[in-house]
């Protein structure tokens, strides 16, 4: 039985090799990489791949960055044994992290739970490394960050 930092360890080396091959192939396909999961036994792992479009990312989209992915994943053989590879957006309920993240929900609805488990709505106005901004029903709400436990797109219909 393996050490289970070890383990996380490579997890982590290989998700950073993963993402340094990967993110100019997505960049090519005209999208951007947001993250990649490594789910499941090591030798018979699921990688998923999580992309976005400012312009949407259809069904082609990503059959295409899937294509090009699997060629560099044979090509460069970075994982273990066998693996599915899955690529997709990374939808309304993956929570917000990084700046990336709060820079593609700009202008857009947002659900933000914080560590005290107030909830507040608001359209994201700015963020920054200190504090997002959100304009709600209630006026303007400056949260600081480190008091987020989640933030999420909300749908908007």
């Amino acid at each position: 039985m393996g050490d289970s930092r070890s383990d996380r360890f490579d997890q982590t080396a290989i998700k950073s090799r993963l993402i340094a091959v990967l993110e100019p192939a997505v960049q090519a396909q005209g999208a951007e990489l947001v993250d990649i999961e490594l789910t499941g036994p090591v030798q018979n792992q699921t990688l998923r791949v999580l992309v976005h479009r400012e312009s949407g990312l259809g069904v082609d989209h990503c059959r295409d960055i899937s294509l090009e992915v699997g060629d560099i994943l044979d090509f460069e053989d970075l994982l273990p044994g066998r693996y599915r590879l899955e690529v997709t957006s990374p939808g309304l309920s993956r929570p917000l992290i990084s700046d990336r993240d709060f820079g593609r929900a700009l202008e857009r609805n947002l659900k933000v739970v914080t560590e005290s488990g107030r909830t507040i709505f608001g359209r994201l106005l700015e963020f920054d490394d200190e504090l997002i901004t959100l304009a709600g029903e209630s006026g303007r709400d400056e949260i600081p960050r480190a008091e987020i436990a989640k933030a999420t797109v909300e749908a908007e219909l």
